[in-house]
């Protein structure tokens, strides 16, 4: 029997439209004001548009007492792809100085919003592994990959995909924290199709709205009821809880 495979669209800047709501359900007219002055960017995204790093280095002193783990940062990167802040999130003193000044060499691309750079806030990490052994102690530093990112860090409300207006505004995106699979008949095992939809979430985080844009018949059904029971962390404007539009797709079918 052929496996199927569901892709779920993830909420994230780059793979869903968001939309926002004024209260009586019409669409706030945008001003400059309202244009992002930073964005926040996924930590995969930015690692791909690495223009040049360097590793920190382990430092004598933490090998030699065995101090190794893991230091996470929030940096902000420019117009210009240079890291201008970084807040230490968890890691010992000794390997948070070492990951600073290895970062003063990092450049990404710059990020583009509409064909125009805009200031970027990610996360950012490094492993550090020291091992002793008949020769010594040695250490080894790697990037960390955003799969071992601690869930304790990724779900920290402030790194939610969103962004901060000219006029600091500051707009969270809305964040699915559960919801079942959809459970396709036995029929359509092994068979492709997609389906596309607009999804209202409301200011409570539960879905008020499934509207199907297109897709393959018999498998607009099983998705829609499964994204009937989601529910989100909403959109937060400013703090506030607020209704959001997002354009979300799921495809079927047996990858090669």
């Amino acid at each position: 029997m052929s496996r199927v495979v569901t892709f779920v669209a993830i909420l994230t800047a780059c793979l869903t439209v968001t939309v926002a709501f004024a209260q009586d359900g019409v669409l706030p007219a945008k001003t400059p004001s309202d244009r992002p002055r930073r964005i926040h960017v996924s930590t995969g995204v930015m690692l791909s548009m690495v223009e040049h790093k360097s590793l920190p280095v382990y430092p004598d002193e933490a090998m030699t007492k065995g101090i190794q783990g893991d230091t996470i940062f929030k940096i902000d990167i420019d117009e210009t792809g240079k890291i201008v802040s970084t807040v230490p999130i968890e890691g010992d003193p000794l390997l948070i100085a070492a990951s600073v000044e290895a970062m003063r060499d990092y450049r990404f691309h710059p990020y583009l919003l509409n064909g125009t750079p805009v200031n970027v806030e990610t996360v950012l990490g490094f492993h550090f592994a020291a091992q002793k052994s008949a020769d010594g102690v040695s250490g080894r530093v790697d990037c960390m990959e955003p799969a071992v990112m601690p869930a304790s860090v990724k779900d920290r409300p402030e790194f939610r995909t969103g962004s901060e207006t000219a006029n600091g505004l500051l707009i969270l995106d809305a964040r699915k924290v559960s919801g079942p699979e959809p459970k396709l008949p036995p029929e359509l095992s092994g068979k492709s199709g997609a389906v596309y939809l607009t999804v209202t979430i409301g200011e409570d985080g539960r879905v008020q709205d499934v509207k199907v844009v297109g897709g393959d018949e018999p498998f607009i059904g099983p998705v829609v009821e499964a994204v009937k029971q989601e529910v989100y962390e909403p959109r937060l404007i400013d703090g506030k809880p607020s209704v959001e539009r997002i354009e979300a797709s799921y495809h079927f079918g047996t990858r090669h």
